[in-house]
């Protein structure tokens, strides 16, 4: 792991959360970044080895045939770890694709990176998270496992961001538990849009609440760029209009 850039105490840090996400494959962040410097759209991936030694990483393949196309050799990528006590970020690149032993029965198709280098602090994301509770919007979910007699999934939206969305629904717990970390098609209808907001995300957080519902937090999973800024522009889009009734709705209060 290279220390000339790094601060003693976030290298530190850093190799104590990845080694802590690998013993319990948690998610980390990849944006891989083209030859120009152009970053492509996040890429969510189970850490499967974390190596104390030199700091290089081992990830799981990207299911997502566009996500695991742009994690190709020689790619250079920034690693994003960001739990609930930590952001960091750093620079490594893909040197080698292939099978990974994840147990005595089970193999995946993985990525390794070199080890990592830049280790600094991350910024939280800069994106406007809109409450939508007062809303009254409702999204459909479905799995692609799903038969196609099961209908799918209504839920409650609370919250939206051009990052991820924030869903209630009625499900027990550990149920929910058990969906975390898999992919789910999404549809959003927006009041005022041209469009849905349609596209796959990832259950990344469970959370109980009241009355037997759980709140599922889903990140975005861009298939690429171009979906990554349309859908930015429609949940922007979508967020100020919101804030101009609600601006309109206290001026005619006063």
């Amino acid at each position: 792991m290279s220390s000339s850039k790094t601060n003693p105490m976030m290298s530190k840090a850093w190799r104590a959360t990845v080694g802590e996400l690998a013993h319990h494959n948690g998610a980390v962040e990849l944006v891989p970044v083209t030859e120009q410097g152009v970053e492509l759209p996040r890429v969510r991936a189970r850490l499967l080895k974390a190596d104390g030694n030199d700091g290089s990483l081992i990830v799981e393949k990207p299911g997502n045939l566009k996500q695991a196309q742009a994690l190709a050799k020689d790619v250079a990528v920034d690693v994003y770890v960001i739990t609930d006590h930590s952001r960091m970020k750093a620079r490594s690149r893909v040197i080698d694709l292939g099978l990974f032993n994840l147990n005595k029965k089970t193999r995946v198709m993985a990525v390794r990176l070199e080890p990592v280098r830049d280790i600094a602090s991350a910024q939280r994301r800069a994106c406007f998270r809109l409450s939508t509770v007062s809303l009254g919007l409702s999204a459909k979910l479905r799995h692609e496992a799903w038969p196609t007699s099961q209908r799918s999934m209504t839920a409650k939206v609370v919250d939206l961001s051009d990052r991820g969305i924030g869903l209630t629904v009625g499900l027990e717990i550990e149920l929910a538990k058990q969906m975390k970390g898999q992919v789910y098609q999404l549809v959003v209808p927006l009041p005022g849009q041209n469009e849905d907001l349609e596209l796959d995300a990832c259950l990344v957080r469970v959370v109980e609440t009241e009355f037997n519902t759980v709140t599922l937090g889903f990140q975005f999973d861009f298939e690429s760029l171009g979906q990554q800024r349309r859908v930015e522009r429609m949940v922007q889009q979508f967020s100020v209009a919101q804030q101009r009734k609600q601006i309109q709705r206290m001026r005619g209060a006063g």
